[in-house]
């Protein structure tokens, strides 16, 4: 088990803090990294023994030991109830931040016992200084005097009719947050009240669960769902789908309100798994599911998608990531482990521009990096967050270091980090503000970290 890990109860009564991770399960960088004393394999010598990827067997006498210098940062909470969907917070802290320490706003629902004790978690993580490394003393250290430091978690909420399943929040207005709950409903949520106490000192710990009432709720779908997203073009436009198949477009209308078109967009044969808004086009989306199709869709014809391709693997599609850094690039992610990399422009041919078979359990939680247009992070059912890069190639030098090394024989070279140390791996975000910060959220735990070698295959 994890040793002294912090827990914050639903009702956010207390600021509690956090600690740099003692995982159980190893960490590694696979492509590199910034630290002078690693070697190209991307691994600590100090730490010896062997890589260790998820489902490996682990002999007698061996334990696993985390690499803590390949990470830059590395901060962990343990909640009340599993958050199996959160989201980030854009802030007004500025873009591009490096300097430590991190102050990071997160929106999480939860997965209680019952019904009634499930919540949304408004989080402000503070505090969050730079991982100290025990053989490292580095005099150009932006945060020598705080590397020691525990980081700040505050937490405000507001009670929520159900688990949620998925959450969202509206890019042109963060504050209003779009939720998919367990009771087949969805419903937009007004966090304003719950996220400026969180802005205003003193007040972030403080304070029974509200009960607000949901700004919208709509009851219309045949089943419950998980598939849910904001168009990042036309402010207030947003797509829900459930598990039978159907998708509901929602429109911003007068005064503030919103619309749901009672007629669905139809085509997959069972559940709808995610959906995607086009990054840069007001009328075009994307869906996945259960059918192992990948489909775009123009909201002008509900009666089929105007682009349907099948993976021909015979798994669920669970998720699809659309980039907003090369609008023609789709990642999706499938049961069977695997993830493919599409490009739109021939997407007909149903062959995927790359396919990756690492994980040894379903795909989760796939995204693009804000930051750097080939990088993509994946989370497994396998208990992993890996990070890629499509752009690096075979690495002639990494190749030697790992010659005769059984561990690392299967490395592809565009894998250059792999986080574990989280049980039932849910959903992977990236910090649009904190180049290289992600978050992560699992069964038993949440992580917030930047890996030490992130942005090394683009120097």
């Amino acid at each position: 088990e994890f040793e002294e890990e912090d827990v914050v109860d639903g009702a956010g009564e207390e600021a509690a803090e956090m600690e740099e991770a003692e995982l159980e399960a190893a960490a590694a960088g696979g492509g590199g990294s910034s630290s002078a004393d690693m070697p190209d394999d991307g691994l600590n010598p100090s730490i010896g023994g062997r890589f260790y990827r998820a489902g490996d067997a682990i002999e007698e006498g061996e334990e696993l030991r985390v690499d803590a210098s390949a990470y830059d940062m590395l901060h962990r909470a343990r909640l009340e109830w599993p958050c199996l969907s959160f989201a980030v917070v854009p802030d007004a802290l500025g873009e591009d931040r490096a300097a430590f320490p991190h102050t990071a706003y997160f929106v999480a629902g939860t997965q209680a016992e019952a019904r009634g004790q499930n919540r949304l978690l408004c989080l402000k993580m503070s505090a969050m200084h730079r991982t100290k490394h025990d053989d490292e003393s580095d005099p150009e250290s932006d945060d020598e005097d705080g590397a020691d430091e525990d980081a700040l978690l505050e937490c405000q909420t507001i009670a929520h009719p159900g688990c949620v399943n998925r959450l969202k929040l509206m890019p042109q207005a963060p504050h209003v947050c779009a939720t998919w709950c367990e009771d087949s409903s969805v419903r937009l949520w007004d966090l304003s009240h719950q996220l400026g106490n969180l802005h205003a000192p003193g007040k972030g710990g403080g304070g029974a669960s509200a009960r607000g009432e949901p700004l919208k709720t709509f009851g219309g779908h045949g089943d419950e769902g998980y598939a849910l997203d904001w168009s990042p073009v036309a402010s207030g436009a947003l797509a829900s789908a459930d598990c039978a198949g159907k998708i509901h477009a929602w429109r911003g209308s007068a005064g503030g309100g919103w619309a749901v078109d009672a007629a669905p967009y139809e085509g997959h044969v069972g559940s709808v798994e995610d959906v995607q808004w086009s990054p840069v086009e007001a009328g075009v989306f994307m869906s996945c599911g259960v059918d192992s199709s990948v489909r775009v869709w123009d909201v002008r014809r509900k009666g089929a998608s105007a682009i349907t391709v099948d993976e021909q693997h015979g798994a669920d599609v669970n998720v699809i990531s659309w980039s907003k850094q090369v609008n023609y690039l789709v990642v999706s992610g499938a049961d069977d482990g695997s993830f493919r990399v599409w490009d739109l422009r021939s997407i007909r041919s149903g062959e995927p521009v790359a396919l990756f078979t690492w994980h040894r359990g379903p795909i989760t939680s796939v995204e693009w990096s804000p930051h750097e247009s080939s990088t993509i992070a994946v989370a497994g059912a396998d208990d992993q967050v890996t990070l890629w890069d499509l752009a690096l190639e075979d690495d002639p030098e990494a190749d030697s270091a790992a010659r005769g090394r059984d561990d690392l024989r299967d490395l592809p070279p565009q894998l250059y980090f792999v986080h574990q140390g989280q049980r039932d791996m849910k959903e992977v975000h990236w910090h649009p503000q904190i180049p290289g910060a992600l978050a992560c959220t699992a069964a038993d735990s949440f992580h917030v970290f930047k890996p030490a070698n992130f942005g090394d295959g683009q120097k």
